[in-house]
């Protein structure tokens, strides 16, 4: 399984030619970092320069990208990982691709003194000729490992079984030798909040720890806040002033921030006060508003992500915000240096988390509540596991967290002189033609069209059903064109649709699109915010002109700019009445199935799940298996016991087949979804199957266990406790 992860700045390998061969992506937070390597390891590869930038505690290196490694490039790399683990406490790798596994296998201390953790395993269906990878982790696959004997899959193409397509003895040699253990959860903690890395441990119940001195309750919370959070045993007790520590809890799902909100109800009238420490940037956006807090919660400390441009370093910065409140009023992030470099640094915070910020009450803390939060934040309560092993060596003390010692000058000048360059091309751009690009050179048309308007560069202007999108300036025709089309038909798949509505079946999907489009036009230069825009739009045209007619009308002008030719391009995409009425997000027929109310997925979710193309969303759960199974409203379905959900329709057909079928036979229940956060999860339930009992037979009927009157041919009516009509007649008992 692939995993996605935040944008992140990219360094180069040392020799940057245009198109480096070997990327190398940097993150650090206090005492970890992390090298993310992509593409082909070889002899420009300068292994020992790179270690001489390692200065970590942990050092972590994701291997998942690599491609390639040539003879004289495993050479470099030895030398690399030799050093790098030296200047490190502890090494572990990550990801490993199949060609940096096979490497493990023949090469001696290819691993130097570092621990593999996960793999990918080579796996092959027959039925649609395909290949794909799978993740291992040495946690919790370790027993498969060692017997060699992986289970097949289901094939993400064509849903078939794939099985394992590589020698177990070989390909399982190393890991096996090394044998198995857990991550500590410092490093556990890290990959979720940078890298969007799932650890099993993380899938689990939430566990909260507990101390209590004098008037103060401390919690200390690790894992997803999820269904699993237990409010009601949290709170009984409590009074005082409570800490909630949560530095442990990367993500906040809708089910566990509906927990979260009842319990900070629930307690409110019997605390003094509660204090929030440690809040990651997805907890402060989820459960931080103003609304949220109320009278008595206050966010004492909080993280937001940060860039550094010169060095390359990304990094989480902790914000307190009795230190900075009279710039948090103005939703403005403090201005922060680089801890590497001690240069500026640029705040990378989504427009949505922004508007957090001038809603948080500046708390009161005096120097003896500070100084009881320092002292309990530095207790040592995790229970680890006996083959755990603690972030520092053993015997000693883990140092306090603090920067990364200064990246290599080659880098700092690299990334400096590129910045240098940027600006004077940008101050040197020819003020000319249009759209200041340039004069004009050529075009589709003699002249422009009357349709196009006065669009800006990358816009969309719509007039009801109809939009027209403008392009971004590309080097190619073809991309110009396929951005201005992209641009036309979301601004279409958004007016047709409606934010009310879209607002009304995902809450997160109208801010994220807001917030694309407001850092657009808040710095039209920044390549990040223009990417996002841009993928965003393609991923919603691609579901969107599935259904919706072509292009009705295009054109294109090229320009001679500074930087060689550039074309900007504008498409037109109109809908009749008829087909705005189809189309319309309100006009998606919703399907009822197992307690949950679904409609079919709608395009503009592509703006937070870009690669998503089926599915169901959950608009509304009543008591049934599927709240039982702990989904929770704007979830999106998108399999059920491996079969994909196309629609709403195909939903209700297919959880009906799929749970009377296990209700008569036995087994599990297993539902794949997309929350509003992270990677697709697998709920799961076993089911019995159901006694049936037969009754004399001059009655004509079959009862169940309960005595249900039962379909025809003695099928055990599995829907009835969960909101059936029992002697209805209807033919789908999930309506």
């Amino acid at each position: 399984m692939e995993v996605q992860r935040a944008s992140r700045s990219r360094l180069s390998a040392p020799a940057a030619p245009a198109e480096p061969k070997l990327a190398i992506e940097k993150f650090a937070d206090g005492p970890i970092t992390c090298l993310r390597f992509s593409g082909t390891i070889d002899e420009a590869f300068d292994g020992k320069k790179l270690a001489n930038t390692v200065e970590c505690e942990a050092l972590v290196l994701d291997l998942g990208g690599v491609k390639k490694i040539s003879s004289f490039g495993i050479r470099e790399w030895v030398d690399f990982v030799n050093a790098a683990c030296a200047r490190a406490k502890q090494t572990v790798l990550i990801e490993c691709s199949p060609k940096v596994t096979d490497q493990l296998n023949m090469v001696a201390n290819f691993a130097g003194s570092g621990r593999v953790f996960s793999f990918y395993a080579p796996f092959r269906c027959d039925y649609c000729d395909s290949e794909h990878r799978v993740l291992l982790d040495v946690a919790k696959d370790f027993e498969a490992i060692k017997s060699m004997k992986l289970a097949e899959r289901p094939c993400p193409t064509c849903r078939e079984s794939m099985y394992f397509d590589d020698d177990g003895a070989t390909y399982f040699s190393y890991v096996i030798g090394q044998g198995g253990f857990e991550l500590p959860a410092e490093i556990v903690h890290f990959l979720a909040a940078k890298l969007d890395y799932r650890v099993g441990s993380l899938d689990g119940k939430l566990r909260v720890d507990k101390v209590i001195e004098g008037r103060i309750t401390y919690l200390r919370l690790t894992g997803d806040l999820n269904n699993t959070f237990q409010k009601d045993k949290l709170a009984e007790g409590l009074e005082g002033t409570v800490i909630v520590d949560l530095a442990g809890v990367p993500r906040v799902e809708p089910a566990g921030a509906a927990s979260w909100r009842a319990f900070v109800q629930q307690v409110s009238p019997l605390v003094d006060q509660i204090d929030l420490i440690g809040v990651a940037p997805a907890v402060l956006e989820r459960i931080c508003t103003k609304e949220d807090l109320g009278a008595k919660v206050a966010v004492l400390d909080f993280a937001l992500p940060y860039a550094c441009e010169t060095c390359g370093t990304t990094s989480a910065q902790s914000i307190e915000v009795v230190s900075h409140a009279e710039v948090l009023k103005f939703a403005t992030a403090p201005d922060l240096r680089c801890p590497t470099c001690k240069n500026a640094l640029q705040c990378t915070a989504s427009e949505a988390l922004m508007t957090i910020l001038p809603g948080l009450p500046k708390p009161t803390v005096t120097k003896d509540l500070a100084r009881q939060i320092d002292e309990l934040k530095s207790r040592k309560l995790e229970r680890r596991t006996a083959n755990s092993p603690p972030l520092a060596k053993s015997g000693e003390t883990p140092l306090p967290r603090r920067g990364i010692a200064p990246v290599a000058l080659g880098f700092a000048a690299l990334a400096a002189l590129a910045v240098v360059w940027l600006a004077y091309s940008r101050s040197h751009a020819t003020p000319s033609g249009p759209y200041k690009l340039g004069p004009v050179a050529g075009r589709s048309a003699p002249a422009r069209p009357a349709w196009i308007g006065t669009g800006t560069l990358g816009s969309v202007t719509c007039s009801g059903a109809a939009c027209v999108g403008v392009s971004l300036p590309f080097a190619s025709q073809e991309e110009a064109e396929d951005d201005a089309s992209d641009a036309a038909y979301e601004g279409v798949a958004y007016a047709v649709a409606g934010d009310g509505w879209l607002a009304s079946i995902a809450p997160q999907l109208v801010e994220t699109r807001a917030a694309a489009l407001a850092a657009v036009q808040r710095d039209a230069q920044s390549a990040q915010a223009r990417r996002d825009v841009s993928d965003g739009r393609h991923a919603v045209a691609r579901l969107f002109k599935r259904s919706a007619p072509p292009v009705a009308a295009r054109y294109w002008e090229s320009y001679d700019s500074p930087d060689g030719k550039r074309f900007v391009a504008f498409a037109k995409v109109e809908l009749n009445a008829a087909e705005a009425k189809r189309l319309a997000g309100s006009a998606s027929p919703p399907s009822h199935s197992l307690g949950a109310t679904v409609v079919d997925l709608q395009p503009e979710l592509g703006w937070r799940f870009p690669k998503l193309d089926h599915g169901a969303i959950v608009t509304k759960l009543e008591p049934g298996p599927l709240q039982d199974l702990g989904l929770a409203e704007h979830y999106i379905i998108l399999s059920i016991d491996g079969h994909d959900v196309a629609d709403a329709a195909s939903l209700a057909k297919l959880a009906l087949e799929e749970y009377t079928l296990l209700s008569n036979r036995g087994g599990t229940l297993r539902v794949l979804v997309q929350a509003d956060t992270g990677e697709p999860r697998e709920f799961s339930t076993t089911i019995q199957p159901a006694t049936v009992v037969q009754v004399p037979s001059h009655t004509g009927r079959q009862t169940g266990q309960a005595g249900t009157p039962q379909p025809p041919g003695g099928a055990v009516n599995v829907w009835d406790r969960y909101g059936g009509n029992r002697g209805s007649g209807r033919d789908d008992p999930t309506q």
